[in-house]
C-alpha cells in the first residue's frame, strides 16, 4: 500500500504544466502540419449525427476518446444503436446488452437496478455516461430512453477510465440537439399493465446543432409477472448547444430520474429447478413482504461538454458532471444458510434479515484532453493526453429488521418488523489519473497504439455506530499496447496487452486492508468491414486475469475475504449489418472456454466455475422493410437468442440452457406509425441465473407491446 498526497496543488500545477509544455513545444515545430491536420470541429459533427440516425455504427468517440473508426481500433468494441436499440425492443440496460457478444446481463433477476458482467467478470459498478463515472451501489437503473447508442468496452479499459472492473465497462451515449427541428413521440400499452409515454422534441433555429435545444423524456408504469412487484419511472432531460464559433462547442445536458419499484428476489431452488414434495412453486409467488419492500429513487445529474479547437492543431476536451442521489428502500430476504425452517420443504427462514436501506450519493467527475494529429520522420502521430478525476460521497444506512418466516405454499403477509442492528456508514471515493496515449501509423498498413496512466486512488469509510474508520490510499501504473496489421480496407488482425486496477476499501476479519484488484489480458482478434462500411464485424479470444477479487468470508459471517485469482478465456465473435436494401442485422457467438477460479487461499476453491456464466451465448436479430426504395411502409423482424447450461456455486444442479424467440411488425406512414412487438415469442420458461445454492432467477416471460407512434 503505497501512501500519496491527493488532490494536492502540485498535482494540478503538473497537469496544467504537461498541457502548456505539449501545446508550446510542437507551435513552431511543425506548424504546417498541425494547421493542415485541424478536423476535429468537423469529425465531431460527423459522429454526432451518426449516433443519431447510423444503424450500423464505425466509431465510438466517447468511450475511446478517439474519432478513429471501429475498423481501426484494436480492442474490442461492441455499439447498439438507437436504431438497435428499438430493433431490441430494450427498455433497460439488461435489454439493450442482450446479445452482445462476452456479456452476461440481468442474471440476478429482476431487481430494478443494472446488474452485467463482462468476460466473465461482475462489471455492473463500471457504467459511465458521456464518458464520464457514474456513483457506485445507488440501486437505481440508468434510464435508457435518453440514451441514442450504448458502447461496450471489453477487458482492461483503465486507460482511458480509471478504477475500471478488469472485464470492461459501459458507456452510454446520451441524446444532444441536432440540426433540425422535430416532435416525436410515442405511447405503448403492453403485458403486466405496461403504460409507457415518450417524447422528444429538438428545436434548431438555424439548421445547426450550434444554438439548438433539446427535451425528452418518458414517463412508464408497470407490473411484474411476480406478485405486488411493479416498476415506476418518470424521466426528463433537457440539453443545449451554444453557439461559440466555429472552433468552440459547449453542450449542457441536465436529467432528472423518478423510479419507485419493489424488487423481484427469486424463487427457492427446491420447487423450481429441484423437485418438492408439496409440488412446483408458483413463478407469481413474492418471497418478500409489500409492506416493507418499496424502493424510491430520485437521480439528479447536470454536465457539459466543451471543445475548442486551437490554431496551432491542438484540441482541448473537458467533460465534467455532478450526479445526486437519493435512494431510501425497504426489503425482506430469506437466509442463505439455513434456508429451510422444515424438512418438508414448505417454510422459508427469514429471520434477521430484512434491511432498510437508504442511500445519499453525490459525485463530481471531470475528464480534460488535449488532442493532436501530425506527422514526424513519416509517421502519423494521433497523441491524447488526459488529466481526469472523480470524487464521491455515500451516506448509507443498512439498518436489519427480523421478520417472521414465509410459507411458500400459504404466504401470509404484513408481519411485524423488529428492529435488530444499526448501520450508518459514511463512504468515500476519491481518484486522480493522468494518461497519455499515442497512436502510430506507421504506413498504410502497420498501426502501434501505446498508452500510459498513472492513477492515485483514496478511500475512506466510517461507522457513525462504532465511530471506527479505515482510510486507504493506493497508487499505480497501468498500460496497453497494441499492434494492427491492415491488410486491405476489409481485413485488420491485431494482438493486444492491458492492464487495469481498482481500489478496494474495507479490512478482513483481522484487520487487514484489501489489496486492489488488478487485471491483466491478451487479446487477439481480427476486424471486418465491408468496402462501404455497411457491414462491421469483428472476432476476438482474450485471456484476462482477475487478481486480489473480493468474496464473501464464508467462515467469518459479515466479512469480506481475498481471494487470488480469476481467468477467463474465450472467444467472441459478432456482426452489425445492412446486408441488403432494406435488410439490417446484428449477430453475436461467445465461446467461454474458461472461467474459473484460478488461485485460491483454499485450494478447494480453485478450479469451481465462476457464477452464472455459460460455456456457449448466441443471438440474431434482423429487421426487414419491405419497400427499401421508401422510407415509409412497412417493416418486419425477428430473431433469437440464448445460452447454455448454467452454474453456481453450491448449487449441485445446473441452471437450464434456453433459447427465445422475439418479432415484430410495424408501419411507418410519416407523421404517425405503429407497431406490434413480442419478446420470448412462445413464453418459454427459462431461468436467467441463481443468487445462490437457495434461490433461482426467474427469465421474462411473454411480452406484447402495442405502440403508436408521431413524428412532426
Amino acid at each position: 500500500m503505497n501512501q500519496a498526497p491527493y488532490f494536492s496543488s502540485s498535482k494540478t500545477l503538473l497537469a496544467v504544466a504537461i498541457f502548456s509544455l505539449m501545446t508550446a513545444s510542437h507551435a513552431d515545430e511543425t506548424a504546417e502540419q498541425q494547421n493542415s491536420t485541424n478536423v476535429l470541429p468537423t469529425i465531431s459533427i460527423q459522429a454526432q449525427k451518426e449516433s443519431s440516425s447510423a444503424y450500423v455504427a464505425t466509431k465510438a468517440t466517447s468511450a475511446l476518446k478517439s474519432d478513429a473508426p471501429l475498423f481501426k481500433t484494436a480492442q474490442s468494441v461492441s455499439v447498439v444503436t438507437r436504431e438497435q436499440l428499438d430493433q431490441k425492443q430494450a427498455r433497460t440496460l439488461a435489454d439493450a446488452l442482450e446479445g452482445v457478444a462476452g456479456v452476461e446481463a440481468g442474471k440476478l433477476g429482476r431487481r430494478g437496478w443494472d446488474d452485467f458482467v463482462i468476460r466473465g467478470q461482475t462489471s455492473s459498478d463500471s457504467v459511465y455516461i458521456d464518458g464520464l463515472r457514474v456513483g457506485q451501489n445507488t440501486y437505481v437503473a440508468t434510464e435508457l430512453s435518453g440514451m441514442d447508442q450504448v458502447q461496450v468496452l471489453k477487458g482492461p479499459a483503465s486507460i482511458n477510465f480509471g478504477l475500471v472492473a478488469p472485464g470492461g465497462m459501459v458507456n452510454l451515449v446520451t441524446k444532444r440537439p441536432e440540426a433540425e427541428n422535430f416532435a416525436r413521440a410515442s405511447m405503448t400499452y403492453g403485458s403486466y399493465n405496461l403504460k409507457e409515454g415518450i417524447f422528444d422534441l429538438n428545436y434548431s433555429p438555424n439548421n445547426s446543432e450550434k444554438g439548438a435545444f433539446r427535451l425528452n423524456g418518458r414517463i412508464s408504469d408497470q407490473d411484474d409477472p411476480t406478485d405486488y412487484v411493479y416498476f415506476k419511472n418518470y424521466y426528463i432531460s433537457p440539453s443545449y448547444n451554444f453557439d461559440l464559433g466555429d472552433n468552440t462547442d459547449l453542450s449542457v445536458i441536465t436529467s432528472y430520474q423518478h423510479r419507485e419499484y419493489i424488487r423481484q428476489q427469486g424463487l427457492p431452488v427446491i420447487g423450481t429447478l429441484k423437485d418438492n414434495p408439496n409440488g412446483a412453486i408458483d413463478r407469481s409467488l413474492y418471497i418478500g413482504d409489500p409492506n416493507f419492500g418499496k424502493y424510491e429513487a430520485d437521480v439528479y445529474r447536470t454536465g457539459y461538454t466543451f471543445k475548442h479547437a486551437f490554431n496551432n492543431g491542438w484540441n482541448f476536451n473537458q467533460n465534467f458532471a455532478v450526479q445526486k442521489t437519493e435512494m431510501d428502500g425497504t426489503a425482506v430476504f430469506a437466509q442463505t444458510k439455513k434456508f429451510w425452517t422444515d424438512s418438508s420443504y414448505t417454510t422459508i427462514n427469514r429471520a434477521n434479515n430484512s434491511r432498510h436501506q437508504v442511500i445519499d450519493n453525490l459525485s463530481f467527475a471531470i475528464d480534460n484532453r488535449l488532442n493532436k494529429q501530425f506527422d514526424l520522420y513519416g509517421m502519423q502521430h494521433d497523441i491524447n493526453i488526459g488529466v481526469d478525476a472523480f470524487q464521491e460521497k455515500s451516506d448509507y444506512t443498512n439498518d436489519k429488521y427480523d421478520i417472521g418466516n414465509l410459507n411458500i405454499y400459504d404466504p401470509v403477509y404484513g408481519q411485524n418488523v423488529t428492529l435488530k442492528q444499526n448501520v450508518r456508514d459514511i463512504n468515500r471515493l476519491k481518484y486522480l489519473g493522468l494518461y497519455l496515449r499515442d497512436r502510430i501509423q506507421f504506413n498504410d498498413q502497420w498501426l502501434l497504439s501505446l498508452s500510459g496512466r498513472q492513477d492515485w486512488a483514496q478511500t475512506q469509510s466510517t461507522s457513525l455506530v462504532t465511530s471506527s474508520a479505515s482510510k486507504q490510499s493506493d497508487n499505480a501504473f497501468t498500460g496497453s499496447a497494441s499492434v494492427m496489421y491492415t491488410l486491405n480496407d476489409i481485413v485488420a488482425p491485431y494482438v493486444s496487452y492491458a492492464t487495469s486496477f481498482t481500489p478496494n476499501s474495507g479490512t478482513d476479519v483481522n484487520n487487514n486492508p484489501f489489496k486492489p484488484e488488478e487485471g491483466k489480458q491478451v487479446e487477439v482478434g481480427m476486424k471486418l468491414q465491408s468496402s462501404d462500411q455497411r457491414v462491421q464485424g469483428a472476432i476476438a479470444w482474450y485471456d484476462l486475469k482477475r487478481q486480489n477479487v473480493l468474496v464473501t468470508d464464508t467462515a467469518n459471517s459479515g466479512y469480506k475475504a481475498q481471494r487470488g485469482e480469476q481467468l477467463t478465456r474465450g472467444i467472441e465473435t459478432e456482426l452489425s449489418a445492412e446486408i441488403l436494401e432494406g435488410l439490417k442485422l446484428t449477430a453475436a457467438y461467445t465461446y467461454t472456454i474458461d472461467a474459473e477460479i484460478s488461485k485460491d487461499a483454499n485450494s478447494s476453491n480453485v478450479g469451481k466455475a465462476l457464477d452464472n456464466i455459460p460455456e456457449h451465448a448466441y443471438s440474431l436479430s434482423a429487421r426487414y422493410k419491405l419497400d427499401p426504395a421508401s422510407k415509409l411502409g412497412w417493416y418486419v423482424g425477428g430473431g433469437f437468442r440464448g445460452e447454455t447450461y448454467k452454474t453456481v456455486d453450491g448449487l449441485d444442479v445446473h441452471i437450464p440452457g434456453y433459447t427465445v424467440f422475439d418479432t415484430e411488425a410495424g408501419y411507418d406512414a410519416g407523421h404517425w406509425g405503429a407497431q406490434l412487438a413480442i419478446r420470448n415469442l412462445f413464453d418459454k420458461d427459462y431461468y436467467a441465473g441463481a443468487l445462490n445454492e437457495n434461490l433461482v432467477t426467474l427469465g421474462n416471460p411473454r411480452q406484447i407491446n402495442f405502440t403508436v407512434k408521431f413524428n412532426y
